[in-house]
């Protein structure tokens, strides 16, 4: 499946962000949750929507505060993932 510019993007940026050790298995984790999550809505394209909800999805919760963070850093607000991050 297809992924916008933007999403490409947010992806790479969260998973600097995550711990070297972590990173490839939540990788692989947050890839597949994300074009699922795209297919799921008839979208034809993983947006940055589907990157953000599959990296807080697939990342232990000791690590939400560091993602976000990033979010925050990138001029996305954090709250609009309660759901996401279990709140």
């Amino acid at each position: 499946m297809h992924w916008s510019d933007e999403a490409k993007d947010i992806f790479k940026q969260l998973m600097k962000n995550l711990p070297s050790s972590e990173r490839q298995e939540i990788k692989e984790a947050a890839q597949p949750r994300a074009e699922s999550l795209a297919e799921e809505e008839n979208e034809d394209e993983v947006s940055v929507e589907a990157a953000i909800l599959a990296v807080i999805e697939s990342t232990p919760n000791e690590y939400h505060d560091r993602l976000r963070d990033m979010l925050a850093y990138h001029g996305i607000d954090p709250e609009d993932y309660k759901a996401a991050f279990g709140e």
